[in-house]
């Protein structure tokens, strides 16, 4: 019975071990806010990276880019979410301004959710546009997710993420692409498969003051923007599907006045950009 017992303690251990080093084999890990590149890990055939595609704007895993500009579609911005329907949820968003597309986030796409919470499988995908902080807007939640620890993994970091749609708990990465191309799917059920989560660049710990700035909405054939400070050193205005129209760069003054009689009516994201981070502010040009 003895040497039984030391058997199957020693089975244990092993299994144990197998599992920490399995959980070690991806040591990219997401630690800390800033921009990411989100990668495959242990992919026969070469790592797949979440990409935005240039061509469909889908979300879609593709070979990596290392050049400029096109690897914008690559680098993933990875923050506390502004606007949380729970602790610790986070926002994932590219900014594609070099590519004239302005900012885009990560979302589960809405046309392959069924809204019951026990939905087996979504895609997940991008759409232009700053992540949604309006709680009575229908799509709030939708760009939410939740950076976690795949099975086996005890250590500092998170190697897995889940996305956390309205009422859903467990759609999680565990759709392995085959090729580039894959569409990125989360599902219900099934293992947590590791993700990598390259650090590109840390986010300055300094927040981006925007408590004392004022944009006038709705506008005519002026913007005014009141209360700039010396950190805010870019204003963008974007179409409502991400395209940048107007681009100005602040000189220091606290309040900036721009000529927007050239744009038809509708509506449009403003964007200040500066040192410490961003912040952004729908308007309506009448």
């Amino acid at each position: 019975m003895k040497n039984i017992t030391l058997k199957i303690s020693a089975f244990l251990c092993l299994t144990m071990f197998v599992l920490q080093v399995h959980a070690q084999e991806c040591p990219d890990l997401w630690l800390a806010p800033g921009v990411y590149k989100i990668a495959t890990c242990n992919l026969a055939g070469g790592e797949l990276y979440m990409t935005i595609n240039g061509g469909t704007g889908q979300l879609e895993w593709a070979a990596e880019i290392t050049t400029a500009p096109a690897d914008a579609t690559q680098l993933w911005t990875v923050t506390d979410h502004r606007m949380p329907a729970s602790a610790g949820y986070v926002e994932i968003t590219a900014d594609l301004t070099s590519l004239g597309a302005g900012p885009w986030t990560m979302i589960v796409d809405q046309s392959t959710y069924d809204g019951t919470g026990l939905d087996p499988e979504v895609r997940i995908n991008a759409r232009p546009g700053d992540p949604i902080s309006d709680t009575m807007d229908p799509n709030y939640e939708y760009d939410q997710f939740q950076r976690r620890k795949a099975s086996g993994w005890t250590g500092t970091g998170n190697n897995a993420l889940f996305a956390k749609p309205p009422g859903q708990g467990n759609l999680r990465y565990s759709v392995v692409p085959t090729a580039a191309g894959d569409q990125v799917l989360f599902q219900n059920s099934g293992t947590i498969s590791n993700l990598r989560y390259i650090l590109v660049s840390t986010l300055s710990t300094a927040d981006f003051d925007k408590s004392s700035i004022f944009v006038s909405n709705p506008v005519n054939d002026e913007l005014t923007i009141k209360g700039l400070t010396p950190n805010v050193k870019d204003v963008n205005i974007y179409s409502i599907l991400g395209k940048q129209i107007m681009s100005i760069k602040v000189d220091g003054s606290s309040t900036l006045n721009m000529d927007v009689s050239t744009l038809t009516s509708g509506l449009y994201i403003v964007k200040m950009v500066g040192d410490n981070g961003s912040y952004s502010k729908k308007i309506i040009k009448e």
